[in-house]
């Protein structure tokens, strides 16, 4: 949903916008895209992977920083907020005390399919994110019960789908043992 506002606001005005509700946006060229609230599924695939993503990091002592819906990415024009978000700790630190915002390509955005925004999270993010250069971009659809790992090769995405039981292989992640079933185990 659109916010209409009586002008076109400003990325600056966009890092402050307080409306008085607790409704979250997205920034899109001056405009103000209300975004939806998670549903409880939704919500607890968001922080199993976040939590399995993270004890990876520091099982391997990777150099990375996993967030929860609550980094945006700004393309420039946009922002996008994913489910997770993988990012080094150099970026992170590079963040400081300012907006919690990538100016440049995290490692790994992460989205979990919504039942009402299956365009937005499959189609119009792919493209946003291979044209920011995200190196590797997942989708998780629980209604197809389909894991889907994009990796960019040449400014494209290379998509591999994985079902049930079968091994996720991430670039990001080499040595990650991961399945859709264990992703949606007791949800």
């Amino acid at each position: 949903m659109t916010v209409t506002t009586t002008r076109k606001i400003t990325f600056e005005e966009y890092l402050t916008y307080d409306d008085g509700t607790d409704k979250r946006y997205d920034f899109n060229d001056g405009e103000l895209i209300e975004v939806t609230p998670a549903t409880v599924l939704h919500n607890d695939v968001m922080m199993f992977l976040a939590f399995f993503l993270q004890s990876a990091v520091q099982e391997y002592q990777l150099p990375y920083c996993v967030r929860v819906n609550s980094t945006e990415i700004f393309n420039g024009k946009r922002t996008r907020r994913p489910d997770v978000l993988v990012m080094t700790l150099e970026q992170k630190r590079g963040l400081g005390n300012q907006p919690d915002m990538l100016y440049e390509p995290c490692l790994l955005a992460i989205e979990i399919v919504s039942p009402t925004c299956r365009t937005v999270d499959t189609v119009e993010k792919r493209e946003e994110y291979a044209q920011f250069g995200i190196p590797e971009y997942w989708i998780v659809d629980f209604l197809l019960g389909t894991f889907s790992v994009l990796s960019l090769v040449n400014g494209t995405y290379v998509e591999k789908v994985y079902r049930e039981n079968n091994q996720i292989i991430s670039n990001i992640f080499p040595k990650l043992s991961l399945s859709m079933n264990q992703v949606m185990a007791d949800r």
